[in-house]
């Protein structure tokens, strides 16, 4: 066994990463490993979501706005607003409101298609990316994520490898049929990655 810790990383520690994490625990599980084999997940913005600057929560708001705008979830004038950088809190607090109502849905039915809730832990909290002693292995969603862990462990004494697990994209403001193929990646790359390094 090439490595004995792995993390999963993403943005936020709520969508990929934990998914990718559940993948791996089922994988290690089915061949007897579990015992053998630590793993978990981290976002690279777990702290910066919980008291974001205005400035970076704008920008990351541009990001999404347009389809937010599609759907239905903010105006015009609230898109025009996040380019202004007014009423943030209020804009972001109704879109993530519907992105929760929207992901408990996706989440029951493509996760139930999947069985993978075994794996899932119901009372974990999102954990921020940190340098961590003994960690061997990080695999990241994206390359914006792969550069977020590459600086965090720029200065450390430790230097684990660190991976993209795949492009697989933010799962944010996702149809039924988006978070399903976001899944399906998830759990491709995830025992793509499992058969090489196990």
């Amino acid at each position: 066994m090439q490595y004995r810790n792995i993390e999963f990383v993403c943005t936020g520690n709520k969508g990929r990463s934990p998914l990718a994490e559940a993948f791996a625990r089922r994988y290690a599980n089915r061949r007897r490993l579990s015992k053998e084999i630590e793993l978990s997940s981290s976002g690279t913005l777990v702290d910066f979501l919980k008291n974001p600057d205005m400035e970076t929560l704008g920008s990351l708001l541009e990001r999404f706005s347009y389809k937010a705008l599609q759907q239905g979830i903010i105006t015009k004038d609230e898109v025009g607003e996040i380019k202004q950088r007014r009423n943030l809190d209020k804009i972001l607090d109704k879109i993530f409101g519907e992105i929760r109502e929207r992901e408990s849905e996706q989440r029951r039915i493509v996760l139930g298609e999947k069985g993978i809730f075994a794996y899932l832990d119901p009372n974990r909290q999102s954990r921020q990316t940190i340098v961590r002693a003994n960690a061997e292995l990080i695999l990241t969603m994206d390359e914006e994520n792969y550069g977020r862990v590459v600086s965090i462990y720029s200065n450390a004494n430790i230097t684990p490898r660190i991976e993209l697990l795949g492009k697989i994209d933010d799962p944010i403001l996702s149809t039924l049929e988006e978070y399903r193929e976001i899944v399906n990646q998830v759990e491709e790359a995830t025992e793509r990655v499992m058969d090489t390094i196990l």
